[in-house]
């Protein structure tokens, strides 16, 4: 299913070479420098055009105002709030995000190439190219321990604020994945992956829920965040959602009275779509998804009592798909 291209916000157009500073022009800062994670570094008049020919650079120290820069987006998320960028790293997984992201994923802000590959990923672009030994792509990629990273980029973050972020995908979606303050981002990113292959329309990320550019998140997902639209929003916002297209809301909750299995679920929905609610292995679900959902509930004859969230939603999405 294609969700249409998202919109996206560019920060860094150009960053220097050099181990000490970096010359940048940047949409929106103008032509002194660039702000890199708190600070302004270089300057220059020149834009790079957004092509896969752009000529190669060359950085050797991990004391490179870039590869400090792309070190503070891997660890913090006020960094990645402030500049609407993530670190994503391995070709696979860049090459797996152009190829289905069509024309909706952005050329890459800044990539860091290993001396042994051979080039970008197949599908992506970027605005700059930078050649690197293995010791400056693991400090940009922020896996230290790693043996080998062959590329490192620097993507734009889709917006993810309201219902906006889902784009025209929110006037035809008929099932809804929602995550009810998930705090592992290993299961928030195994949700949206499985979700994404399961055919589901959308993400909606409650209160309480991580952050799904978190570096452990990407890699659980596999790139699904960049594929799949997610959307931050409150209750109140999600309840008007599936409330106006007459959505059934359940959720996950095997011990609730009353709770329906989801072949029951799939009947009584019917046409008009679902929203599943999961809520975090920790906490449970909140007051409010007990108090607006129906629960719905996994048989489990064996001798175990519960799921990781992560197997239980993937288990209900399946078995939910044809809502």
């Amino acid at each position: 299913m294609s969700h249409g291209a998202l919109a996206w916000r560019v920060c860094v157009v150009r960053a220097v070479s050099s181990a000490t500073a970096t010359t940048s022009v940047s949409a929106g800062v103008g032509r002194r420098g660039v702000k890199l994670c708190g600070r302004v570094v270089g300057g220059s008049n020149r834009r790079i055009a957004a092509s896969s020919s752009v000529d190669e650079e060359r950085v050797t120290s991990t004391d490179n105002a870039t590869v400090k820069h792309f070190a503070k987006l891997v660890k913090s998320k006020t960094c990645r709030d402030e500049f609407g960028s993530v670190v994503v790293c391995g070709a696979g997984l860049l090459a797996e995000i152009y190829a289905t992201g069509a024309g909706g994923v952005p050329d890459a802000k800044v990539v860091f190439l290993g001396d042994d590959a051979a080039g970008l990923p197949n599908g992506m672009r970027a605005l700059r190219v930078v050649r690197a030994p293995a010791h400056v792509l693991r400090k940009a990629s922020g896996l230290l321990n790693t043996d080998t990273v062959d590329v490192v980029a620097e993507l734009a973050t889709p917006p993810i604020e309201g219902i906006g972020a889902w784009g025209s995908v929110a006037l035809t979606a008929t099932r809804i994945l929602a995550l009810d303050g998930i705090q592992d981002p290993g299961n928030l990113g195994t949700l949206t992956r499985t979700a994404l292959a399961l055919g589901w329309d959308a993400v909606a990320l409650l209160p309480g829920t991580c952050d799904p550019f978190n570096d452990k998140a990407l890699r659980a997902a596999r790139g699904g965040v960049f594929r799949l639209p997610i959307a931050r929003l409150s209750w109140d916002e999600l309840g008007e959602f599936t409330s106006s297209r007459g959505m059934v809301r359940y959720c996950a909750e095997p011990y609730a009275s009353g709770a329906v299995g989801a072949d029951v679920a799939v009947h009584d929905a019917g046409k008009k779509g679902v929203c599943l609610v999961l809520g975090s292995e920790g906490k449970g679900l909140s007051d409010t998804a007990l108090r607006l959902c129906k629960p719905v509930s996994i048989p489990m004859p064996g001798e175990m009592e519960s799921l990781n969230v992560a197997v239980a939603g993937g288990i209900l999405m399946y078995l939910m798909r044809k809502c």
